[in-house]
């Protein structure tokens, strides 16, 4: 199997306050757009902040990789999260564009994953790491 990897991810501004808070609202929404696009959802799991501006989040584990999501209703922002070993990707990233509803502003960023990739490399003593008490 070729592990090539294709990874969205999507910063969604948009003036939906109750739609951002909803739970079932957002897992509907999110499983219509799997359904449509012909994804293969094999679980699914989500928690709803009561505290801190009440948002989502949450995760679609598929059998081509994941789709997550988490919310910030008070900023009228969501950060989506698709990665999937498949070519599929790009198609559920258009349909979340065409399906949501007064969207102000869509940013989308594209990784390419895989065992091929030849980036330059980096060494433990370059990476800071922040200390957790």
């Amino acid at each position: 199997m070729v592990d090539l990897g294709h990874h969205y991810v999507l910063d969604i501004v948009l003036n939906d306050e109750s739609f951002l808070k909803d739970e079932h609202q957002l897992q509907a929404f999110f499983q219509k757009v799997l359904t449509k696009t012909r994804f293969n959802v094999i679980g699914f799991l989500s928690h709803k902040f009561t505290s801190e501006g009440e948002g989502v989040t949450g995760i679609f584990l598929l059998s081509e990789s994941h789709l997550s999501y988490h919310t910030y209703p008070e900023s009228n922002y969501m950060s989506v999260d698709i990665y999937t070993c498949g070519g599929k990707c790009f198609s559920a990233v258009r349909e979340i564009e065409s399906s949501l509803k007064s969207v102000n502003r869509i940013i989308v960023r594209y990784i390419e994953r895989g065992s091929h990739i030849n980036t330059p490399l980096f060494h433990k003593r370059d990476v800071l790491a922040e200390k957790v008490s």
